[in-house]
């Protein structure tokens, strides 16, 4: 698999206003070197418009950014590693948890639970806020014998968490086939295989089910998509947190989940990205009534 790289020419301090439009439009991974910024994109995520939105987002930041100092180039997924391993280390993402690389070691303190993560192509190291915002209240969440449902689930990190945290079954489900095989492959360097199931799938192909916690790390329009489907996964008064969006999009999601028999029990921000807790009020039952 080949990806994108774009070097980007500007200080690093613009990082934090300019990250949130980045994974909003599709940026799977961003270092900052000595010598500048660096973001990949998948091939199938890049265009000539989405490059051109970039140089025109920064120029709102920058004035007199031009598109000449937005570098881009193929890379390997070999180099997509090397530069992972520079730059990816041990972070303590929540109260208890510690996310680590598999080439990195990490001297464990009392109480903390560790989960070894190889990145490969897929989204979810515990450095982007809006995976640490789901893992927060993913720890808060979380009860033995809990059934969780993870949609969008990237490299598996939250689906390998909740089941160290003591989920009696997890399932984590995703669109990119390489992703499930990157799930996979972390759940065997955390020793959990077989506690944990992943599948190629949309949620409208998995058949529906109380669950009593769902987490969904995704998108704003896929959010917006599955709206009237999660009610479907998610039992009366279970669980559904979800991630990926910005503050902005607030006030659309928040009204169109309450719309679908939810209720906001909890919101939480980290720079742009928000998260927000929902609980289930209002189950229909198969008759469509409450």
């Amino acid at each position: 698999m080949s990806w994108i790289e774009l070097k980007l020419d500007i200080p690093p301090e613009s990082l934090e206003h300019l990250s949130s439009y980045l994974f909003a439009h599709g940026c799977e991974g961003i270092n900052v070197t000595d010598d500048g910024i660096i973001i990949y994109f998948t091939t199938h995520r890049w265009s000539n418009e989405v490059r051109a939105g970039i140089s025109e987002y920064i120029r709102q930041i920058i004035p007199g950014f031009s598109l000449k100092q937005i570098r881009v180039k193929s890379v390997t997924d070999h180099d997509w590693h090397a530069d992972w391993k520079k730059h990816f280390k041990p972070v303590k993402v929540t109260n208890r948890v510690v996310i680590r690389p598999p080439w990195e070691e990490y001297h464990q303190s009392q109480g903390e639970v560790i989960i070894t993560i190889n990145p490969q192509m897929a989204f979810g190291t515990g450095h982007h806020e809006s995976t640490r915002l789901v893992m927060i209240e993913l720890e808060n969440l979380i009860q033995p014998d809990m059934h969780i449902l993870d949609v969008g689930t990237g490299s598996g990190i939250l689906a390998i968490m909740a089941k160290k945290l003591g989920a009696e079954s997890v399932l984590g489900i995703d669109n990119d086939v390489e992703a499930i095989k990157n799930a996979t492959e972390n759940l065997q360097l955390n020793d959990i295989s077989g506690a944990v199931n992943f599948g190629y799938a949309e949620l409208e192909n998995v058949t529906p089910s109380d669950y009593d916690l769902v987490l969904a790390n995704i998108n704003r329009n896929t959010l917006l998509k599955y709206a009237t489907l999660f009610p479907d996964y998610v039992k009366q008064d279970g669980y559904l947190v979800i991630s990926g969006v910005l503050r902005r999009d607030e006030a659309q999601i928040s009204q169109l989940y309450k719309e679908n028999g939810f209720s906001v029990i909890k919101k939480n921000v980290m720079k742009d990205w928000l998260a927000i807790v929902f609980k289930m009020k209002e189950k229909k039952d198969e008759t469509g009534s409450n």
